[in-house]
């Protein structure tokens, strides 16, 4: 099952995309399901899927994976996720003129 580690790394890797000049908001990432399980389960893709939202990340099952959208401007944080987007915020608003 998708864990709370994988979703700060979706959401940091997010984090690391915007940084770059691209200054993507949405990143989308795929999770095969059989990496966690050979036998994929109505159960472990509910599970899966209720994970994501809990963190505000859209996640919707496609054969025997997973597409989870990280949205920064909704996604919840950690504290440390918080203060690197604020940075890359700030950072995109002064070099490169971000309005987002």
């Amino acid at each position: 099952m998708i864990t709370s580690k994988d979703i700060d790394l979706f959401i940091d890797t997010a984090i690391d995309r915007f940084s770059g000049e691209s200054m993507l908001e949405i990143s989308k990432f795929h999770v095969d399901l059989r990496d966690y399980q050979q036998r994929i389960t109505k159960n472990l893709v509910n599970s899966c899927i209720d994970i994501c939202k809990s963190r505000g990340l859209d996640a919707e099952k496609n054969g025997d994976s997973i597409i989870i959208t990280v949205r920064l401007s909704r996604c919840v944080f950690n504290i440390q996720q918080a203060s690197r987007y604020r940075s890359a915020l700030d950072y995109a608003r002064r070099v490169h003129g971000y309005e987002g």
